[in-house]
């Protein structure tokens, strides 16, 4: 396993981190008029802003280090010959539809023909259960197969009579000139058939462990086990235990086709990923020169159509800065996340975090959703910055707060195993009780100690999420404290929080894309104190009660698209705008006039409009997606 300690760059970074959080409390005693102000609530308002600020002044950081490193430029990967490599990628399904199957295996489509190799192979890691997907499944996989096959003799033909002006460029340099064409004019079909033969469907018997499961599951059977040994003890996992010794695929030729080839890497992916052409034989040149890291984490850019919708264009310019975000971070902390989509080194996975049968680990909370957060401590993923997969963004904000509901439930569970006495003894006392005949008692099989930097990067997202009620809390001290200068600290929040970070992708050609963002950004980001603490409350609920009434994004995604985007905004988030309304009736009546109350609270009455506005398509004119920064 891969070890790192703190880096020089590292120490400054905590350092500065510290001592901003240390100034905000400060600044925010100094502020304080304590001759008119209870001692216990300006101690109280202290606090509280020194917890806020702690996640303010990280952003802060991180947005100073970035700035640094971008003017310094991105270093690449160290590369080295992979020719002796395997890969397969891992397409991880539960289909909910037609529609889902189809699209997915379009992606893989283009992932397997645009990175066709020797050394690499395809397959979908189906868990559907519905005969009817099931069927669709292995129909879409041989008409794929077909189409592969028809393609790459075709091609064959050309490569051996010297038309190489015709076969693909990529094919060309990363395949065919791999073979003297007079080899291929004779075994051009043998050739095509192997190859058309490594696009394969598997469908996995068990649901454990869920999409982590899935591609656990294929590492296991490509190291020549097609049954199960993990997860299948029940004093430890109840219910959620499956049989031992049950097959872990139902059988089929691709099952035997895999099972025991030993592929060194897998190339994990969803069914709205796109591999870029090229992609996984760059991935395994980094990997070669890297051989100690379990990970190869590519960057995430968003697939965005000129025709596609506002919101989407935003969550591109969005997913830009945290791109150079964490390169930056990766080379100041040695490490990054886990994606949930990227390159892992079977041998070292299976070591580190599943086990062997005579030595089970099972490193993975068998019933965490967020599995990646343990997976990136174990394994210390290197940030491959240069390298991007493509990712499909939300259709538009009610979408995305749907998907954020579902990392908030994430999350909350993450923190009963971050912090088992604390979090993690209430949270099951809580569940014993509101769940009563259905709970399930589970226990993990190793306990996975973080190290400093790892836990810092895998709580990340749980600050960030406390920030919203943090910000609550604050409204509501900052009325029964006499200050100085009344929400300066609030005023600071929005600023570094939203406006800040933009300036660190900042460039003349860019300057008013960034500052339409930015204005985005503050009508979307601000009613977030209300409706991120709403999130998180439901989560939480969520959690304890084992209750989920939360709505598919495809539903909300086609109920957007049949219908006014105006009155489908209302449908969702019609509550809020209710809520703010009746309580600006309220701060009139009482005749208050603060105008930080009254801006959330305007924001959160306009925010179905701007979820309309931003669910709209600009133009239907070039659909061709791309990836480029901005």
């Amino acid at each position: 396993m891969y070890k790192t300690g703190p880096s020089y760059a590292a120490v400054v970074f905590f350092t500065a981190w510290g001592l901003f959080t240390l100034l905000a409390v400060f600044l925010c005693a100094l502020n304080i008029n304590w001759a008119m102000t209870h001692v216990v609530q300006g101690v109280c308002l202290c606090v509280v802003t020194g917890l806020l600020h702690s996640s303010v002044a990280e952003i802060l950081v991180t947005a100073m280090v970035t700035i640094i490193y971008r003017a310094r430029g991105r270093r690449p990967s160290r590369k080295a010959d992979y020719s002796r490599l395997t890969l397969i990628m891992a397409y991880n399904l539960l289909a909910g539809s037609i529609s889902e199957i189809d699209e997915t295996y379009h992606r893989m489509y283009q992932a397997f023909i645009g990175n066709l190799s020797e050394n690499i192979s395809a397959v979908l890691i189906s868990a559907t259960n519905n005969t009817k997907f099931y069927e669709h499944e292995l129909e879409m996989c041989l008409y794929y197969r077909q189409a592969i096959y028809k393609v790459l003799l075709e091609e064959s033909i050309c490569y051996a009579l010297d038309r190489e002006s015709l076969v693909d460029e990529k094919r060309l340099c990363l395949f065919w000139r791999k073979f003297s064409k007079s080899y291929v004019w004779t075994n051009a079909k043998e050739i095509c058939r192997t190859r058309s033969n490594e696009f394969m469907v598997v469908h996995r018997v068990s649901r454990v462990l869920r999409k982590c499961g899935q591609y656990q599951d294929l590492m296991l059977l490509s190291e020549g086990d097609d049954k199960a040994y993990t997860y299948t003890d029940k004093n430890l996992y109840g219910t959620m235990a499956r049989r031992y010794g049950e097959p872990l695929f139902y059988s089929s030729n691709d099952v035997l086709n895999i099972r025991g080839r030993r592929f060194d890497y897998t190339l994990v992916l969803d069914g709205d990923t796109t591999v870029v052409p090229g992609l996984a034989h760059e991935l395994l040149a980094i990997a070669s020169a890297n051989p100690e890291r379990g990970i190869i984490q590519p960057a995430i850019a968003m697939e965005v159509a000129s025709g596609d919708t506002l919101f989407m264009q935003l969550e591109k310019i969005r997913q830009q800065v945290n791109a150079d975000i964490a390169h930056s971070m990766s080379e100041v902390l040695g490490q990054c996340g886990f994606f949930g989509k990227a390159l892992i080194k079977n041998k070292i996975y299976i070591e580190k975090v599943i086990g062997y049968r005579d030595n089970l680990i099972e490193m993975v909370p068998v019933d965490i959703l967020s599995h990646d957060t343990f997976e990136a401590a174990i394994l210390k993923p290197l940030y491959a910055g240069n390298t991007y997969l493509l990712e499909s963004p939300c259709f538009n904000y009610v979408t995305w707060n749907i998907r954020e509901r579902r990392w908030n439930k994430g999350e909350i569970l993450l923190g009963g195993y971050f912090w088992p006495t604390l979090v993690g003894k209430p949270m099951r006392w809580l569940r014993m009780r509101l769940q009563k005949d259905q709970y399930v008692d589970t226990r993990l099989r190793t306990v996975c100690h973080f190290d400093f930097i790892s836990a810092i990067v895998s709580h990340s997202a749980l600050r960030v999420m406390f920030m919203k009620p943090l910000l609550l809390v604050y409204l509501a001290l900052q009325y029964n404290v006499q200050a100085r200068h009344p929400f300066l600290s609030l005023a600071a929040v929005m600023l570094l929080v939203v406006v800040f970070p933009k300036i660190a992708i900042l460039k003349w050609n860019n300057i008013h894309l960034v500052l339409v963002e930015t204005l985005c950004a503050i009508l979307q980001f601000t009613p977030e104190t209300v409706v991120g603490t709403v999130r998180l409350m439901s989560a939480i609920k969520a959690n304890l009660s084992k209750t989920n009434t939360w709505i598919p994004q495809r539903t909300v995604e086609e109920d957007f698209m049949k219908s006014n985007v105006f009155i489908s905004s209302f449908k969702y988030l019609w509550g809020y705008s209710v809520f703010s309304a009746a309580v600006m009736m309220i701060i009139f009546l009482l005749k208050s006039r603060d105008l930080w109350i009254l801006s959330l609270l305007f924001s959160l009455l306009t925010l179905p409009l701007f979820t309309a506005v931003t669910a709209l398509r600009p133009y239907a004119g070039n659909t061709d997606s791309n990836a480029e920064e901005i």
